[in-house]
C-alpha cells in the first residue's frame, strides 16, 4: 500500500469516527456533511431508495428523535479500500441506546458505503445499509449479533 493510499484509508476511517459523534449527538447537519449531493443511499426503511439530500437529513432527523438516551453507532470492524479517488467502507453497524429502564437496546444491521475523493473530500455517493430477514415470515431478524 503506497504512503498515499494509507492516508486516504486514515482520512475514511476518520470520517466515519466523526460520523459517528455526529450521530451519538443527534447533530443532523455534521451527520449529513460527507454526503454528496448526488448521493444514492438505500436506508433501513422504506422508499426502496433516497435520492435527495432533504429526504435523507428527514429521515436522519426521524431516526436521530426516535433514538432513546446514551445513543451510539460503531462498526466494530470496519474494513476501508481505497484506490485513487474511490473510496469503499463496510462493516456491521451497532446501534444502541439506553431505555428509560436502565436497560440497553442494540441492533446489528449490514452496511457498505462507498465515497468519492472531490476537491481534496471523501465524500459518500452510495450507502446500502440493511438488516438480515427471517424467510418464513419476511420479518427483519433485529435480535442477531455477531
Amino acid at each position: 500500500m503506497t504512503t498515499e493510499t494509507e492516508a486516504s484509508v486514515r482520512e475514511l476511517i476518520e470520517l466515519h469516527e466523526r460520523w459517528f459523534a455526529a450521530a451519538e449527538n443527534k447533530d443532523v447537519e455534521a451527520s449529513m456533511e460527507p454526503i454528496s449531493a448526488d448521493i444514492i443511499s438505500y436506508e433501513h426503511v422504506s422508499p426502496l431508495q433516497f435520492t435527495a439530500l432533504d429526504d435523507i437529513r428527514k429521515e436522519c432527523q426521524r431516526g436521530f428523535e426516535q433514538e432513546l438516551d446514551d445513543f451510539t453507532w460503531t462498526v466494530p470492524d470496519l474494513r476501508v479500500i481505497v484506490r485513487e479517488d474511490l473510496g469503499v467502507a463496510w462493516g456491521l453497524n451497532r446501534m444502541a441506546s439506553r431505555r428509560p429502564d436502565g436497560t440497553e437496546r442494540v441492533t446489528w444491521s449490514r452496511g457498505t458505503r462507498i465515497f468519492r475523493k472531490v476537491d481534496g473530500k471523501w465524500l459518500m455517493v452510495h450507502q446500502h445499509v440493511s438488516f438480515p430477514f427471517e424467510p418464513e415470515t419476511g420479518a427483519a431478524a433485529l435480535a442477531l449479533a455477531p
